[in-house]
């Protein structure tokens, strides 16, 4: 009689801690389920903003001209900028065409993400738009450019394209900065 007491106890114990793990395992899939939810809406603000946004083109009287179109493309936190460019800013002034990759973990970046009138090199946008800027929170060089199957470049800074007014730019800044901060 005993021995059936204390095994009865045992089951309750082991009933209530089994109901207990399920309880916080559910918990976190939710808040879990939450923080990708709130992800793929900002991925959709972001990717709104840079197919409105992502696009300039310039040209000078000597036959000076720079086009830039922007996609950008998310895997969770890894993000992929598709850039195609054209240019002919030597003389002859012939346009050359180059498709780049862009590629950053969200999870590496700062979530300071600022908008500014000249990017780090004082390149203007026309139309007095604005630089939407991505820096790397510890400084290194982890966002990287690729050209084709070998990396051009690795950087700790991209400009990207924004608006033309601070509201339109804003919006794009803190879409990432809120994406950033889910990611960490």
């Amino acid at each position: 009689m005993k021995l059936k007491s204390i095994m009865a106890c045992k089951l309750m114990v082991t009933a209530l801690l089994a109901t207990a793990i399920c309880i916080l395992a559910g918990q976190v899939m939710a808040q879990c389920c939450a923080a990708q939810s709130d992800l793929e809406k900002l991925e959709i603000s972001i990717r709104r903003a840079v197919m409105q946004s992502g696009f300039y083109q310039t040209s000078g009287p000597n036959g000076e001209f720079f086009s830039e179109r922007d996609h950008i493309a998310f895997n969770g936190c890894h993000v992929t900028l598709h850039v195609l460019t054209v240019g002919a800013d030597e003389p002859p002034y012939e346009r050359k065409s180059v498709n780049l990759r862009i590629v950053f973990n969200l999870r590496e970046l700062s979530p300071g993400v600022v908008i500014t009138r000249e990017d780090s090199n004082g390149n203007k946008l026309p139309d007095n738009r604005e630089w939407v800027i991505l820096r790397t929170a510890d400084g290194s060089e982890s966002i990287r450019i690729w050209r084709g199957k070998s990396i051009a470049s690795a950087i700790s800074t991209y400009p990207l394209q924004g608006g033309a007014n601070d509201e339109e730019s804003q919006k794009m800044a803190d879409a990432f900065s809120r994406a950033i901060a889910i990611c960490k």
